[in-house]
């Protein structure tokens, strides 16, 4: 740069000082105060996809969303192409729990012929006679018919009426009491029709939101330009409000969030810059789980960890119906496409079931992904199996460009790696990984030589398991794991844990908590008072740490912390 450049005077038009934010507000990091503002005093705007997935969640966690949006009264506001398109797919939606109730059913009774087979194998082998071999097959199937009448209780109890009646209809009546007054109203014609054109030209330069619904084009009916019809609803009401505005939205494309890892970060920097030069507000945007663990922590609403985890999984799960309806639309055009963007789907969720950032197994094959997943136990010898077929299918279309690949191959082809990837994100969901993550607890502790005299959740709910004390005979160690899909162990949490310590039998002399979850300063600092100034904390007779456990290199916490607790 030239003496003359740097001497430049600015223009008027621009701000004479500029900070490094100055058009880059997208990448600022919301600090707790930031939440707490918008939360307590901000524009709430709840996207489409949060009103049907109402018709999807279980009863806690279907309450605990409903009490979280009662928290913000008047400022809780629906743009009015949401109600638009809650009401198009609401049926569609309200169908969805006895819909997949039947298709897992289906593929539970279907999936029974390989044991029943695999049964008969061995009664031959071994010559059993007739009537012991159709009472072992008897009771494989009874089994089996137990299961699926215990899934069908469960949806039947899930505390909501499946009724096309509106006035019948429970989530209706939820919503008609909560959004009264609260509901944006139509552009009129002419602004209608000017969106709908600017909508489809931001599909076009790809300028978000919206231009990953581009797909949608193909119906003829304009739904490809709805993000952004509420993009500039929610403008509109941010303008005439003068407040920063939250949207909360299950919706993780890229066109709406600034990513990493498929792990949304925050809103995409131009939506950010939008809001802020067309209505003088910032924008802040939460998945629903996110807002539930927001709500806990600072509207004292009552939600349960697995109210979070239902959620997140409903979402999940609606994301994935949506990229199988397009994958199934494209084996109907263009089969060879459709199946090698199928195994795009197939690898990632590889990845994402695989332990760590999924980043590291970027450069993994499918084949090295399996190897390591069955090694770990994280995927049975049908799901490996499956994914060799799948890997072989899609090698012979992408090398030799097989033309004669049919319609109805493609579909099957689809519609086997939703099944591999619906098991895979079984695998992967907080409740197994929460599982996992406590029988590494539970292992690391017994090789270190202590011995677990109890790990039945279901004997006492107040600790996962116990360890027997090693110089107290009778005595015990009690053992609370935490697993977290997200965020910290905190202030609250750490609160929990304590009024639960002076409930413990007496014959616990102590309380250690292992969690995968960072520690908040509150709990290192109770840590460190506990271990530095006294082994006493609670009624001068227990002891109570918290750890953070996240792979083998912690094992060491864990063992020095059992043993401290047993001083």
């Amino acid at each position: 740069m030239t003496d003359e450049e740097t001497s430049e005077v600015p223009s008027s038009a621009e701000p004479l000082e500029r900070g490094i934010f100055d058009g880059f507000s997208g990448y600022t990091t919301p600090t707790e105060d930031d939440w707490k503002n918008v939360l307590s005093d901000g524009l709430i705007v709840v996207d489409t996809n949060v009103l049907l997935n109402l018709y999807r969640y279980n009863q806690d966690a279907r309450s605990s969303l409903l009490a979280t949006l009662q928290k913000f009264e008047a400022r809780l506001w629906v743009p009015h192409q949401v109600m638009d398109e809650f009401w198009r797919n609401r049926e569609s939606a309200l169908e969805d729990p006895e819909r997949q109730l039947q298709q897992s059913i289906s593929a539970l009774r279907s999936g029974l012929e390989k044991p029943i087979s695999d049964l008969r194998h061995w009664v031959n082998r071994v010559s059993l006679d007739r009537a012991s071999a159709i009472q072992l097959e008897s009771k494989l199937t009874s089994a089996l018919e137990d299961v699926i009448g215990a899934m069908e209780v469960v949806v039947d109890s899930s505390g909501i009426e499946m009724e096309a009646d509106t006035s019948k209809d429970a989530v209706v009546a939820n919503l008609t009491a909560l959004l009264q007054g609260k509901i944006g109203g139509p552009l009129d014609a002419k602004d209608h029709d000017a969106a709908v054109v600017e909508g489809k030209r931001r599909i076009e330069k790809e300028v978000p939101p919206g231009y990953k619904d581009k797909k949608k084009q193909s119906r003829g009916d304009d739904t490809e330009v709805g993000d952004y019809l509420v993009w500039l609803q929610l403008i509109h009401e941010a303008k005439l409000r003068a407040k920063d505005v939250l949207l909360v939205t299950g919706d993780t494309k890229e066109d709406w969030w600034r990513t990493r890892n498929r792990i949304p970060l925050g809103p995409r920097n131009e939506l950010a810059e939008e809001l802020l030069r067309e209505a003088g507000v910032r924008l802040y945007m939460l998945k629903p789980d996110r807002l539930l663990t927001y709500a806990r922590d600072f509207l004292q609403v009552a939600v349960s960890e697995d109210s979070v985890q239902n959620v997140e999984m409903v979402n999940a799960q609606s994301e994935s119906d949506e990229l199988f309806r397009h994958l199934e639309r494209l084996a109907e055009s263009n089969s060879a496409h459709a199946v090698v963007s199928t195994w795009v789907e197939v690898e990632k969720a590889l990845r994402r079931t695989l332990p760590g950032d999924p980043s590291q197994h970027r450069r993994t094959t499918a084949m090295q992904m399996i190897g390591e997943l069955a090694q770990q136990g994280l995927i049975s010898q049908e799901m490996t199996r499956s994914v060799k077929e799948l890997n072989q299918i899609r090698n012979r279309i992408a090398h030799t460009g097989e033309s004669d690949l049919t319609q109805e191959g493609a579909l099957s082809f689809v519609s086997a790696a939703r099944n591999l990837i619906e098991a895979l994100a079984v695998t992967a969901t907080p409740q197994a990984q929460g599982l996992r993550f406590e029988k590494s607890i539970i292992d690391l502790i017994r090789a270190a030589g202590f011995e677990i005299t109890s790990a039945d959740l279901l004997a006492d709910q107040s600790y996962s398991f116990r360890v027997a004390h090693r110089s107290q005979s009778g005595s015990f160690v009690a053992i609370q794991v935490k697993y977290y899909s997200s965020g910290s162990f905190g202030a609250k949490a750490l609160d929990l844990q304590r009024e639960r310590l002076s409930s413990l039998p007496d014959n616990v002399t102590s309380l250690l908590v292992v969690t995968n979850a960072p520690l908040v300063e509150t709990v290192q600092a109770f840590n460190a008072s506990a271990i530095g100034e006294s082994p006493v904390t609670l009624g001068g007779r227990r002891y109570m740490e918290v750890v953070q456990w996240r792979n083998s290199d912690d094992d060491h916490l864990v063992v020095r912390a059992l043993m401290r607790s047993m001083l």
